[in-house]
């Protein structure tokens, strides 16, 4: 099972890129955060943590108060549910050095510049190792 969380502290993205993955049958009931922090928390909950058997894929913003989407990277390098955590950088950033810094974290398949369209949600189903979900 693939779970499919949003993470943005924009209500508007949040609202689109919901839209977006429902509409390409990516996620029918996207879990959605307005902090990292809440997001850890989340992946925190004894459900999760015993669940061996689920993966997440995280559309995290970059630029958030209380906790970046760095500083959740970060966090997640020795979480218990690391392997099982597939992260996509969605971000207005358009610096090419946060494209370079998001390569370097090994939970990162994906790097986008928001806004989310139809074309980026068709090619996420094509990522490995989230492919096997579609």
């Amino acid at each position: 099972m693939l779970e499919v969380i949003l993470v943005d502290d924009d209500d508007i993205v949040l609202m689109m890129q919901q839209k977006m993955i429902c509409r390409c049958e990516i996620s029918s009931e996207p879990v959605i955060f307005k902090s990292a922090l809440e997001t850890l928390e989340y992946l925190n909950t004894p459900d999760n943590l015993n669940d061996k058997k689920k993966e997440y894929l995280i559309l995290l913003d970059i630029n958030m108060p209380i906790m970046s989407g760095w500083q959740f990277l970060d966090k997640i390098k020795e979480h218990p549910l690391h392997d099982q955590i597939h992260v996509i950088m969605v971000t207005s950033s358009i610096d090419q050095k946060d494209r370079i810094r998001a390569k370097k974290y090994q939970r990162v398949i994906d790097y986008i510049e928001k806004p989310v369209t139809l074309k980026h949600c068709e090619s996420l189903k094509q990522l490995k190792p989230i492919n096997v979900f579609f």
